[in-house]
């Protein structure tokens, strides 16, 4: 799609070339120096500890609580103020992915379909992590007081999920708000309206400790560990033009609007290594509607429906899922696009589920009695749909179209039973982004060249590569949870090992 681009816009060179402004590094005599300019002058208030994690999401929360659990003395800083915290875990819908049963065999077959998902291409350590520790981590939300159902089927996979009760959308902030509790009644402080601006290291190239922004001015936050937890990059338009897409700055927000990559900033002015931050690869996309873009993603029904474009054609295989729709629709006229269907596909369990999401959630579904009539719903020629649903329909046959234009391998039904609907308009919005700081399965951060940087964790979203296109809903929570726990022992471990030398 051609567009105009402001004169300011930089390129990707000159972007990747203006990261590097460098960390803070405490020389032996305990001074602070630069590696270039200064950017920060020297903070006027210090405190110590044994872990200080950044962020407040699911990843940060179970980080916090488990070096809480191993003995650590632990405080959470965050940006934003206390009515905003949880980043876009509290907006997510709660599915945390586990294996069928606590079977090896269970275990091999969440591993295969998370890395049959991803292409092959997501992290194999944390993705094997995922599958074997899953149902621990589940069982240790419940002994916190998370009271999960349970757990549900996930339809094209050997998995199944968890919800966060009372249900899809609805159960994160809850959940959220038990962890916080606990963590707090274990002695644990959070310090919000807390900007990590700088990671501090020693002359031996060890993180002590993060430099950050309060309402009162800079304070340095030191510590045996840092764990950055800081979610994604989604609303940072800069990250998505230059890694991404040109146009992939113009994409809708599902989640916050405050996930600008800070934590992937840090890390890489301290000499981390990013990883699987280049294409549409790096972002999981979703066509939702412009009312409501958390929550409103007919995404069980996608398989079903044909989209359509503004030039009432269809551009896409549907039975791919939504992912695939949603970064198809990037490419669409007006990047807007509708979802069709007719009276016996409404009857089926994923079209009816999204009809009633989306009528829970108060946002239109659009129906007519015609096809024609349906068009002038939607903004499209009438001629021209009708066009597209007769030769898609001449063309089903045992569940497939594979003569259709695009040909549809799976799911595929004729359009011909009135009424007739469709979800629109739906756009492009960013899920969450898979772009991430390089870690193993340890949860340390590594340079580019696989160094392991002491002192430096990194856990969630944020962390370790473990996505790459696509991934099986729920994943994400699961990474969350499990890296989250393991980010959690290790920096506790970090503690003991500075006491040990003193």
């Amino acid at each position: 799609m051609e567009k105009e681009k402001k004169s300011l816009k930089v390129s990707r060179r000159q972007f990747l070339q203006g990261l590097g402004v460098g960390a803070g590094v405490l020389s032996v005599g305990g001074t602070l120096d630069f590696a270039n300019a200064a950017l920060y002058p020297k903070a006027s208030k210090s405190e110590k500890h044994n872990v200080v994690v950044i962020g407040t999401g699911l990843s940060g929360f179970c980080t916090a609580l488990q070096a809480k659990m191993d003995g650590a003395d632990c405080v959470i800083i965050d940006k934003m103020p206390a009515d905003k915290y949880g980043g876009n875990s509290k907006l997510a819908g709660g599915l945390i992915a586990i294996p069928s049963d606590n079977t090896p065999k269970a275990k091999d077959e969440y591993y295969e379909d998370f890395m049959k998902k991803n292409m092959g291409k997501g992290n194999p350590e944390i993705t094997r992590l995922l599958a074997d520790q899953s149902l621990e981590g589940v069982d240790w939300l419940k002994s916190l007081g998370v009271e999960y159902p349970p757990a549900i089927g996930m339809a094209g996979y050997r998995v199944k999920a968890v919800v966060a009760p009372p249900g899809i959308f609805r159960g994160m902030p809850k959940m959220l708000e038990t962890l916080k509790g606990n963590f707090i009644k274990k002695g644990g402080k959070i310090f919000y309206d807390t900007k990590a601006k700088q990671l501090i290291m020693d002359d031996r190239g060890k993180v002590v400790g993060v430099r950050a922004m309060t309402p009162k001015g800079l304070r340095d936050y030191m510590a045996d560990a840092v764990v950055i937890a800081t979610g994604g990059y989604a609303a940072n338009k800069q990250y998505l033009e230059a890694f991404v897409d040109p146009d992939a700055d113009d994409m809708m927000v599902r989640g916050v609007t405050w996930a600008t990559g800070d934590g992937h900033a840090m890390a890489q002015e301290a000499g981390a290594g990013l990883v699987g931050m280049g294409g549409l690869a790096a972002l999981h996309i979703g066509a939702v509607s412009p009312k409501n873009t958390s929550a409103g993603n007919p995404f069980t029904a996608v398989a079903l429906c044909l989209g359509i474009n503004r030039d009432g054609k269809r551009y896409v295989d549907e039975s791919k899922g939504y992912v695939s729709n949603g970064k198809a629709t990037m490419k669409q006229p007006g990047q807007t696009i509708a979802l069709i269907f007719d009276e016996e596909i409404k009857k089926q369990p994923g079209a009816s589920t999204a009809v009633k999401q989306f009528q829970g959630l108060g946002l239109e579904v659009i129906e007519a009695d015609s096809l024609e009539a349906l068009a002038g719903k939607i903004g499209v020629p009438p001629a021209q749909l009708v066009k597209t649903i007769t030769e898609f329909n001449n063309e089903v046959k045992d569940g497939k179209a594979l003569g259709a234009t695009p040909p549809k391998v799976a799911w595929a039904y004729k359009i011909a039973t009135p009424k007739f609907y469709a979800f629109y308009p739906l756009v492009p919005g960013i899920t969450l982004t898979f772009g991430s700081i390089k870690t193993n399965g340890k949860a340390q951060v590594l340079e580019a060249d696989g160094s392991v940087m002491p002192g430096l964790y990194a856990s969630g979203e944020c962390a370790g590569g473990v996505f790459y296109d696509d991934y099986v809903g729920g994943g994400s929570l699961a990474n969350c949870l499990v890296m989250g726990r393991i980010a959690g022992k290790q920096a506790a471990a970090g503690r003991k090992a500075a006491a040990k030398k003193k």
